[in-house]
């Protein structure tokens, strides 16, 4: 009997479920993506895009010539709603699809502040937007420009020396991190230092232990009552989920991400899988970032094929131990493991050779 799997985002990990599907296609089976946009950015090479190390183009991968590849019907649109009790969901057209298996790989979005009308705000994620509102400061700014980038995380440190680099010839142009917490908290302190020190020497301010309570049109108010003046604010703080998992009857977590078992499995409607930065797998701790996300790509294709045939799954086996690259705007890096961190100008090209390799296992035969 013919089966209707619907993949909804294109996330790192679903990238690696359709080169899956290109390899080892299913008999008798409707599979298609809901994305959009066309394309997938690799996240860990923004820093680089924005720095001007990488064009665009470089840094993406063409999910519709994918899904041709792996036989996928592609649907350039967003999903609105998702039924999982009545297997059904409406797209972004008005279109609704019924289905037997759906995935969902949508990752999260920043975790929103207040901001009145009028204040020029935009955040890490989506990429696009980001770099829109990059481009319209440099072309219509040509006084002096302040920038604070919201976030205590790896996000906002790459992108704060990211923009300090690409604008590293003008006097005129300041940028500054503002953090809730000590920055880096979740790494290992020397990993800190060394991001503290790179900050330093780019001319990076950072604010730390101040979280923003709103963001007005010239100014951030702190929670403590403190005025920090801006003209561009960037959000990279804490994650949160997308609109659509609050369109749908399935279990979340208390960070509001869909709750799946080792299997990626929802855990009120087994039908449904999640996987990446829009999931919590029970009884693991995974921070939300694509070097997580990449190695759940293969486990979630071998289920979703297994499921569609009714054969067993596999449960997931997290490695917490990854290596972890942070780009440092100029062609460094910092390379951290088992606790330990590094810098230097090989770490940059660890990390380049790293994701320039990630992005040709989906465009190149």
């Amino acid at each position: 009997m013919k089966k209707t799997l619907l993949l909804i985002g294109g996330g790192h990990a679903h990238v690696e479920v359709l080169r899956q599907l290109a390899l080892n296609p299913p008999p008798d089976a409707d599979i298609a993506l809901f994305n959009p946009s066309p394309s997938v950015w690799c996240s860990g090479m923004l820093p680089g895009v924005i720095a001007g190390h990488y064009e665009p183009a470089e840094a993406k991968i063409n999910l519709w010539a994918l899904c041709q590849r792996a036989r996928v019907r592609f649907f350039e649109t967003s999903v609105l709603a998702l039924d999982a009790s009545n297997l059904a969901l409406e797209s972004g057209v008005g279109e609704r699809h019924r289905f037997d298996l759906a995935s969902l790989d949508v990752g999260c979005v920043s975790q929103p502040i207040p901001i009145s009308p009028g204040a020029y705000v935009v955040t890490v994620k989506p990429i696009d937007s980001l770099l829109a509102a990059i481009t319209e400061f440099e072309s219509v700014r040509s006084a002096s420009l302040m920038v604070r980038i919201v976030g205590a995380g790896a996000a906002a440190v790459e992108v704060a020396l990211a923009l300090a680099y690409r604008w590293r010839g003008s006097k005129n142009r300041q940028i500054s991190i503002v953090a809730e917490t000590r920055l880096l908290v979740d790494y290992p302190p020397r990993v800190r230092v060394l991001a503290l020190r790179a900050c330093k020497t780019h001319g990076v301010t950072v604010v730390e232990n101040n979280a923003v309570a709103h963001i007005e049109p010239t100014r951030l108010r702190l929670v403590g009552g403190a005025q920090l003046d801006t003209q561009l604010t960037v959000l990279a703080t804490t994650t949160a989920p997308v609109a659509l998992l609050q369109q749908t009857d399935l279990a979340r977590a208390a960070d509001g991400s869909l709750q799946v078992n080792a299997s990626f499995q929802s855990s009120n409607h087994t039908h449904i899988f999640a996987a990446g930065d829009c999931a919590n797998i029970s009884g693991l701790t995974i921070a939300k970032s694509g070097v997580f996300s990449v190695p759940q790509g293969a486990p979630l294709a071998a289920n979703l094929l297994a499921s569609m045939r009714n054969s067993p799954l596999v449960p997931y086996r997290h490695s917490p131990n990854v290596l972890k690259l942070l780009a440092l705007g100029d062609k460094r890096a910092i390379a951290t493991r088992f606790g330990l961190a590094v810098a230097g100008k090989w770490a940059w090209r660890w990390k380049d050779s790293t994701d320039r390799k990630w992005i040709n296992r989906y465009t190149l035969d």
